[in-house]
């Protein structure tokens, strides 16, 4: 009986996870004149995400999951194409696999959302789902990923953060044989932070413990606001041999950014003995990607702005003093909403100067925005630098990666490219010798994979 019970559970998803994807590519050869169509697709399909979330609801109860009634002990990708040429890229060979594997997302826009991070000296990587699933695979084997047990459940017991797309992991690190994850936490009833665990790196079961988690909890019952997305940043990265850099975002309590009591808007350096985080900047809406430059001692972070205004920021000397780049008082950007009150326009007045009103100005900002994310330098000396788009249009430089070539001081940006990939960006790492770089691309919940030539 189980056996059937697991197979209708597997026919169900399979008939969902197809609905998710028609709609998803229905929606991106619309029209004007297919509208109503559309409309109609999207409702749905959040029934169907909805229907979706109650299996595993029920399954959860039972201390189950969705994605073990697909594949109990691996996730599966297939190779969609191998050693492609990518138009303005020629240096790279470009190849793509994807799963069907993962059913959780960060965004309506996407399949699957995952994490990933090389170890072993490179040889592997190591992927995380948004709800919390590990795995590994050989560099040379991208096809089979092998699931590692973990004691996630038992530490994080709120059901949103396994079934709603607002919450889940944020981000993954690896350091040596430290796994450090990020992701948004309940602190108590209807007040969320953000966590940071962390684990001993072993192929067979990972032991989580707490690391770290921000001062306070940002109350969802607030006269600020309040969205789970806002608060997304979490990007960790190591600093030096003793302190991680960790960016959260404000939740939406635009206020919290600018008062240097709150863990929030911030880019944090948090010592990995004590635990103690000290503000580098503040300012900060969302930090979606973060790089720091040992050689040159500089930070390179992005940020979504609101309706517009994505920013790339660059901060030297990022520890002798706390910099503010300006947010919600100067922003490139334009509000959602055109309803607010005086008292949150007057809060948020989304400025169209920084340095007139004694902030750091971006290096750059994307009006219409980009959905930006990740970064990565792929030159040693961090002149040459990769950021990821999300977003869900190509004619606004959505769905590809940006190729930024900075000056000689590493203070403005003198070159830039746009490359389309049709996909969102989420995450993406490279190989210390310059030579792999690896995408996950969440729209059709697949990696990329970019080889450097021998030429």
């Amino acid at each position: 009986m189980k056996v059937n019970s697991n197979l209708i559970y597997i026919l169900i998803i399979s008939i969902l996870t197809s609905l998710l994807a028609y709609g998803y590519f229905l929606n991106k050869k619309s029209s004007a004149s297919k509208k109503n169509e559309i409309s109609l697709i999207v409702q749905q399909l959040k029934t169907r995400t909805n229907q979706i979330v109650k299996i595993q609801k029920k399954l959860f109860e039972k201390g189950e999951n969705i994605n073990n009634l697909i594949n109990q002990k691996e996730i599966h990708f297939k190779e969609v194409f191998k050693n492609k040429n990518l138009t303005d890229f020629k240096d790279y060979s470009f190849s793509k696999y994807r799963t069907n594997d993962i059913l959780f997302n960060g965004n309506r826009g996407a399949i699957g959302t995952a994490y990933i991070d090389f170890y072993d000296n490179d040889g592997k990587i190591l992927i995380s789902t948004y709800d919390g699933i590990f795995a590994f695979a050989k560099l040379g084997n991208l096809e089979k990923f092998t699931k590692i047990d973990s004691n996630i459940n038992t530490l994080i017991k709120y059901e949103k953060f396994y079934f709603h797309e607002q919450y889940g992991i944020k981000d993954i690190l690896v350091d040596g044989d430290d796994l450090y994850v990020s992701y948004i936490g309940k602190r108590k009833n209807d007040c969320y932070d953000l966590k940071i665990i962390t684990s001993k790196i072993n192929e067979n079961n990972l032991d989580f413990q707490l690391f770290y988690q921000t001062l306070n909890c940002v109350d969802k019952n607030n006269s600020h606001g309040y969205w789970a997305h806002q608060g997304a940043g979490a990007r960790i990265f190591k600093l030096d041999e003793t302190n991680l850099l960790f960016s959260t975002g404000d939740f939406r309590n635009r206020p919290l950014a600018q008062n240097l009591k709150s863990n929030f808007g911030k880019i944090l350096k948090i010592n990995i003995k004590s635990k103690k985080a000290d503000v580098v900047s503040y300012g900060h809406r969302n930090p979606q990607g973060l790089y720091y430059s040992k050689k040159l001692n500089f930070i390179l972070s992005t940020e979504h702005g609101p309706k517009g205004g994505d920013e790339i920021n660059i901060n030297h000397n990022p520890l002798l003093k706390a910099k503010n780049f300006g947010w919600p008082i100067s922003s490139y950007g334009e509000h959602y909403a055109k309803n607010y009150s005086k008292r949150i326009l007057s809060e948020a007045p989304l400025k169209k100067s920084h340095k007139k009103y004694g902030f750091e100005e971006p290096a750059k900002y994307f009006n219409p925005s980009i959905g930006i994310s990740e970064i990565i330098s792929f030159k040693e000396d961090d002149s040459e630098f990769l950021i990821g788009a999300m977003g869900n249009e190509i004619q606004d430089q959505d769905l590809g990666i940006h190729y930024i070539k900075l000056d000689g001081e590493r203070k403005k940006i003198t070159n830039h490219k746009y490359i389309p990939l049709n996909e969102r960006v989420r995450d993406m790492i490279i190989s210390k010798d310059k030579k792999t770089i690896i995408i996950y691309l969440e729209t059709t919940s697949a990696l990329a994979v970019l080889k450097k030539s021998n030429n």
